[in-house]
């Protein structure tokens, strides 16, 4: 109970921010500026892992690999999405934040050099349909793999990273980000394909092996903390991104089990504190309350003595 009306007192102090605050050095809550960056970066690499490159052009990268019916693998592909997207659930759960993301990353990496080099081969021997059929298993590969880590988990990365003062301005600069390297993929995607043809999966692989490097370097995990823990992590000059997960809270034993004798202490010193205030109130309202009984006290013996007085004159 303690925790929470800190947490609600907490919100109703950290007021709105503005935009230039988002990349600030000097802003109120720490490594702003770094996290602003760091959730722009993630979420355009988000989409230049090139998982629309197979859901925007794909029926016209395959049909150009001599598959009979592109539209229906264009079928599967999203069948293998949405099979795939539940596992990014159990991922989340399981491993944190940042492995799923730095190994599915990697996976994809390594499916996208697999669908280039077989497409480079196939436009050289059209003959046989086994590249074809390799093309759509390292596509699926691929797919499967964005949907269990980059697909969800990018998007918990944003929620939960962000501070509450700027929070809201952070995910929209994120978001945006997200929009641009989206753009970015429908622009460039069929003046590359005439170009360089398959050997644009090798650019996007390498996307995914800086994706690798920036989670790797610059993101913290922040699976089973609060924001408010978050930010004290953030806050921590010695603490590498790579080191975060052994991290814990003050006044937790592990990320999911609190000291409650920690809070047991906080609690009493809260509810001291409370006691203190409630009795120095009442000795105020105590001591007000007697002022003028005493002077109503002290009014009837000056009376009584002034009567006497009258007695003795009479």
């Amino acid at each position: 109970m303690h925790e929470m009306k800190e947490v609600l007192s907490l919100e109703r102090q950290t007021g709105r921010a503005s935009w230039i605050e988002c990349f600030s050095r000097k802003a109120k809550v720490p490594k702003t500026r770094y996290r602003t960056l760091l959730g722009m970066g993630i979420h355009f690499l988000q989409q230049w892992t090139g998982i629309n490159y197979f859901f925007y052009y794909g029926a016209t990268v395959f049909a150009s690999a001599k598959i009979k019916d592109p539209l229906m693998t264009q079928l599967i592909l999203g069948s293998v999405n949405v099979a795939t997207s539940f596992l990014g659930v159990y991922f989340a759960d399981k491993l944190g934040r940042r492995w799923p993301l730095i190994l599915g990353a990697a996976w994809q990496a390594l499916w996208l050099l697999i669908f280039a080099s077989i497409g480079a081969v196939s436009r050289r021997d059209e003959s046989s349909p086994a590249f074809g059929i390799a093309m759509i298993v390292a596509a699926c590969m691929f797919i499967a793999s964005f949907a269990a880590t980059w697909g969800p988990i990018a998007w918990v990365v944003m929620g939960e990273t962000f501070a509450l003062r700027t929070r809201a301005k952070q995910a929209s600069l994120a978001t945006a980000a997200n929009w641009m390297g989206n753009f970015l993929i429908g622009l460039l995607t069929p003046h590359a394909d005439g170009a360089i043809s398959y050997s644009f999966g090798f650019i996007l692989a390498g996307m995914n092996l800086i994706a690798v490097a920036v989670v790797w370097l610059f993101l913290y995990e922040s699976s089973l903390l609060s924001l408010e823990s978050v930010d004290i992590m953030y806050s921590i000059q010695d603490l590498s991104p790579w080191e975060s997960a052994h991290w814990v809270p003050p006044g937790y034993l592990t990320r999911l089990t609190r000291d409650e004798q920690h809070f047991r202490d906080v609690d009493i010193k809260s509810a001291n504190l409370s006691e203190l205030t409630q009795e120095t109130v009442e000795l105020a309202s105590k001591d007000g309350s007697e002022k003028p009984d005493e002077k109503n006290a002290q009014g009837p013996p000056m009376e009584m003595e002034t009567k006497k007085d009258k007695c003795g004159i009479c």
